[in-house]
């Protein structure tokens, strides 16, 4: 059978290297692939701990394709790595099994949910491992506030340390490839630069954070900010909005102001003097800071506008005498503009659009798209009939001894890539086509008519949610040196 293996650490292995408990459940699962004739066509390896399924990313990518039956089954080292966490969380997943008819195999046991036997004892054990989990996490927090006190409480190792433990207890220890750019940007800091000077700079060293491509203004100032780089342990710095929550469309984590925080001394060196950390504090403190997330929507366009020569979403960015501009981050892109001025320019754009959807016709391009997309279809299904044959083929030269198991293995997962590719676009193609052929332009004439009524009356984040009602994408220009005004707008409005 084919198959996909989710490899998560357990909160019992807490404290050992991630990567190498992983590579070892890997190990492990591939043993036991072998043996019971699974061929393991994908990984989704979670690296990240999270109670909420929307705080475990692989996790989300897994059961979307377990969804659209892409696997015969799922291995995992036990049923509790799928989920121990909430009882809606729980069901979610156990659902997705059971309504595709997915496998869970583990070296133990093999759960089909289809079988009344198997669902039990999957939805009794997933209980059992829930209370257990609370237990678990009762004793945990009982413990944390003595463990802060202590200086020996360490959640994740900011940038320029690694976790380790001495005597069983969590501590930093200090990885000297980091800790150099570290002190380079409090020095730099305390020079005058600001903080894009600083990350633009440290990037053209070769330095990388963790957790994305490059520096930027956030990562340095967080980095300038933290109480962790003079040996402090610091609690409580950030909280967790949910999804849909404060009109939020995702996920939003909330850095928290320094009056919440806890701050002690910890048991780990530091990288930075208490000296020179107070010296970057004061200067920052005297300098215009960019007001920080609480979670709420303050930019109407928040989330819309891209630059179109990087992709990257331009922000939304305040000054001392009090103008807000919209500009882009990447050096030696796109020029920036007055908010105002795009917020206006989007609303007359939108104006105009409703007046063509009004007096005009439907356009005949639509005709001529569906024309293509038709063509598409064609192309696709000769080229998955194709890969069809060249997969049955593939078995063949494995029965014949051309292929060895491993190059068999690696041209199978090469051919089933390409299905799944080519299925995943036909699928979207066919959505688009219903799209098309249910297109009413007066529904978004009608759409279009109320964001403008209500504009003006709404606050931010209503203005925004009314914006994205019609709008998926704005495509801003402008040229460096050109007048205020002098940008170009491309707006890709939402399938009406």
């Amino acid at each position: 059978m084919d198959a996909a293996e989710y490899l998560r650490k357990s909160r019992m292995e807490e404290g050992m290297d991630t990567e190498e408990v992983l590579s070892k459940h890997r190990s492990a699962l591939a043993k036991f692939a072998a043996e019971h004739d699974i061929h393991i066509i994908e990984t989704f390896k979670e690296v990240v701990s999270g109670e909420s399924l929307y705080a475990r990313p692989e996790m989300l990518r897994l059961l979307q394709d377990v969804e659209e039956g892409r696997f015969d089954a799922v291995l995992v080292m036990d049923l509790d790595r799928l989920s121990r966490g909430r009882m809606k969380d729980q069901g979610i997943i156990l659902d997705a099994f059971r309504d595709s008819g997915t496998l869970i195999v583990t070296p133990e046991h093999t759960y089909d949910l289809s079988d009344d036997l198997d669902d039990e004892m999957a939805e009794f054990k997933t209980f059992m491992s829930r209370r257990e989990y609370k237990i678990i996490n009762k004793r945990l927090r009982r413990g944390l506030t003595q463990t802060i006190e202590a200086g020996c409480y360490v959640a994740n190792a900011p940038y320029g340390y690694r976790k380790v433990y001495v005597d069983r207890r969590p501590t930093l220890e200090i990885v000297e490839e980091e800790a150099k750019y570290v002190r380079m940007m409090y020095d730099m800091y305390v020079d005058g630069y600001g903080c894009i000077s600083i990350a633009r700079y440290i990037n053209s060293l070769g330095a990388r954070p963790r957790r994305c491509d490059a520096f930027n203004r956030t990562t340095v100032a967080g980095i300038l900010k933290n109480p962790t780089y003079i040996g402090k342990v610091v609690w409580n710095q950030k909280k967790h909005i949910k999804k849909g929550a404060k009109g939020n469309p995702k996920h939003i984590t909330i850095y928290q102001p320094r009056e919440k925080w806890t701050i002690v001394d910890g048991l780990h060196p530091a990288i930075i003097s208490r000296d020179q950390y107070d010296r970057v504090q004061a200067i920052m403190g005297q300098r215009y800071i960019p007001p920080s997330n609480d979670g709420t929507i303050r930019s109407p366009l928040a989330g819309l506008v891209r630059c179109t020569k990087c992709g990257k979403n331009m922000q939304r960015m305040g000054a001392n005498k009090g103008v807000a501009y919209l500009l882009c981050n990447t050096k030696g892109c796109c020029a920036g503009a007055k908010f105002d001025l795009v917020e206006q320019a989007v609303l007359s754009q939108l104006s105009r659009v409703l007046v063509q959807l009004t007096l005009e016709k439907p356009a005949a391009p639509v005709k001529s798209a569906a024309g293509y997309a038709e063509a598409r279809l064609t192309a696709i299904q000769k080229e998955l009939a194709a890969a069809e044959t060249q997969k049955n083929r593939l078995y063949d030269l494995l029965e014949q001894g051309v292929y060895d198991v491993p190059t068999f293995r690696e041209r199978m997962d090469a051919v089933k890539a390409r299905l799944s590719a080519l299925e995943k676009e036909a699928g979207q193609i066919h959505r688009d086509l219903d799209d098309a052929r249910q297109a009413d332009p007066t529904s978004l004439a009608a759409k279009i008519s109320a964001v403008l009524d209500t504009y003006d009356s709404s606050d931010a984040a209503h203005r925004n949610a009314l914006l994205r009602s019609v709008i998926r994408t704005i495509w801003y220009t402008k040229e460096k040196k050109t007048k205020p005004a002098d940008f170009d707008l491309q707006i890709d409005l939402v399938p009406y």
